[in-house]
This record gives C-alpha cells, structure tokens and sequence, in this order.
C-alpha cells in the first residue's frame, strides 16, 4: 500500500474506528493505543484488503483487539484479586481503571436550548452507557448498527455473525437497552 492511499483510508476511517475502541473499552487511552494498532495492521497488510471492504476490515480488526484488551483486563483483574499474588492487599489500579469517564463540556450561554442540551446529553449518555453494560456480542452488535450505522451484513462480517444471528442479537440487545433505560434511575446506578 502506497502512502497517499494509506492516508486517504487513514483519514476516512479513523473517527470510526476511534468510536467503537472507546465504546468498547471506556478509555481514550486505550482506544488511541488500538487505534495506532488497527492502522499499523493496515499499513502491513494493506496489499491484502481490498479498498471496497476496507472499513469493514478496519472496524473487524479494531473490535477483535478491543476484546483481546478486554479479555487481558479481565485477567490481571482475577490475577490481582487473587490473595496469594496480592502483595499486603495493595495493588497498582489495572490500565483503565482510573480517568474511564468520558468527558464532554456543555455551552450554557444560550438560555433556554442549553437545558435542552443537557437533556439531550444526558440521555443520551444513559442510552450509551446501557449499551456499553451489555455483553458480548450485543455490545459490539448494537453499537456498530446504532453509533456507526453498519449494514446488517457489514455488521456479521465485523463480528463473524451470521446474518440472522445479527438481526436476533441487534433485537435482544435494543430489548435490554430498552428494558434498563425504562428502570427507576436509582436502579440503574
């Protein structure tokens, strides 16, 4: 791959891919580190995607290392928790544990619509936040389809889903979205 194409693609692609690393692990510094990761990849293997399928490609990749980080978390989480690797009960915070939050900023010099900013925000981050509380796939699965706006047929390539299996988790995991968001707010937290 030459460098203008890579640049082309790079530019086109990596708010995307950016996105669904942040919705994914709820850390900006995870999501740049696997970002650098995904494009890397491509600059490698870029004579092997073709140009048609390469968002597709990019957004594969970029979930699969997403769930590796996830998965390596998850471990040294049980590993630190366990009493006979734990030196004294101290432990050094996992990457990611601290500064998750993702943070945004509100301009409330226009009234009355500002309130009606905030609100929107807010619910929205709700609605964000139920879908990052889902599980695997129906995080992945609701989140490529509603945030990025796949195709259901992207979506099974992404996730190597079939595609009625994407129609059937999209519907369940809207169901649970659905279903958290409709709970008194003080059960939510």
């Amino acid at each position: 791959m030459d460098r203008p194409a890579f640049t082309r693609l790079l530019y086109e692609h990596k708010d995307a891919v950016y996105g669904l690393a942040v919705h994914l692990l709820r850390s900006r510094e995870e999501a740049e580190d696997v970002v650098q990761d995904v494009f890397l990849k491509l600059w490698r293997q870029g004579e092997r995607v073709e140009a048609a399928s390469c968002g597709v490609w990019l957004m594969r990749v970029c979930r699969n290392a997403c769930l590796d980080r996830l998965r390596r978390r998850r471990v040294r989480s049980r590993h630190r928790d366990d009493p006979l690797t734990t030196t004294h009960g101290l432990h050094a915070p996992a990457p990611g544990e601290e500064g998750t939050a993702i943070e945004g900023s509100v301009d409330l010099s226009d009234g009355g619509a500002g309130a009606r900013h905030i609100e929107r925000e807010v619910e929205v981050h709700e609605v964000v936040q139920a879908m990052g509380d889902l599980d695997e796939p129906h995080r992945s699965v609701i989140m490529l389809r509603e945030l990025h706006h796949l195709s259901y047929e992207e979506i099974a390539e992404v996730t190597g889903l079939s595609l009625s299996s994407v129609k059937i988790t999209l519907h369940r995991a809207r169901k649970s979205v659905r279903r958290r968001l409709e709970q008194p707010w003080e059960a939510r937290a």
